[in-house]
């Protein structure tokens, strides 16, 4: 969880312009000029968007670790196969969305093109490769959201008597926000919701659910 609400400080670096300022390109600026004259901002965020998608990476597989070890703790009591089952696969989902970021924006970072006379298409199939790369990361953290959405869901109703009621109800608004924002991310008409639900999140839903449930869990192992 750590690393989760770490992730989110850096987002805010970043979107606040806290370490580099991306330049002032015109609007007639071409994509190659685009790309070629944001190179010196990208190389100056870099160590900041590595370090956010790393936590991010560790944030996700420590969800799918948590999983299993709630349901061993629980083993005897009732089995919660299904929900550690989901946060399972939606965290590796979502440890690999953060990879593929990493992956997909590091060439493009350090060498723009090379010196062979197409410069020009390099930085558009450059440019294209990246947005294609992004676009199958997007499409796995949307995944890993409405699985661990239904994680939360699947606890509640396989395990109903250890969760109190109050954390029914946080563990039903974090899965709404789960299942929510992949869903305004894709439509793409009501930002800023998308980010500020990543935050919500990201920063304060799951963080908060996974100490509370866990205290629960305990409490109902050692009764």
């Amino acid at each position: 969880m750590v690393a989760l609400i770490g992730a989110v400080v850096l987002r805010f670096v970043d979107q606040f312009n806290l370490v580099a300022t991306p330049p002032q390109l015109p609007d007639t600026a071409s994509l190659v000029e685009h790309v070629l004259g944001s190179a010196a901002y990208r190389q100056a965020i870099w160590p900041v968007y590595l370090l956010t998608n790393l936590l991010f990476f560790v944030g996700f597989i420590a969800v799918a670790v948590f999983g299993a070890v709630v349901a061993s703790a629980l083993q005897g009591r009732r089995p919660v196969a299904t929900f550690a089952a989901l946060l399972a696969v939606g965290g590796i989902l979502g440890g690999i969305s953060a990879l593929i970021a990493v992956g997909g924006v590091e060439a493009g970072v350090w060498l723009q093109y090379c010196d062979c006379g197409f410069k020009d298409t390099e930085v558009v199939s450059q440019a294209w490769a990246q947005m294609v790369t992004l676009d199958i990361g997007n499409w796995l953290l949307r995944g890993a959201g409405v699985v661990l959405g239904v994680g939360a869901i699947a606890l509640v109703r396989e395990a109903g008597e250890v969760v109190p009621s109050a954390l029914r109800i946080w563990s039903y608004l974090t899965a709404i926000a789960l299942v929510a924002a992949p869903i305004v991310g894709f439509v793409g008409r009501f930002d800023p919701v998308p980010d500020l639900l990543t935050t919500l999140i990201a920063g304060i839903l799951v963080p908060v659910w996974v100490i509370w449930l866990g205290r629960s869990v305990d409490r109902a192992a050692e009764a």
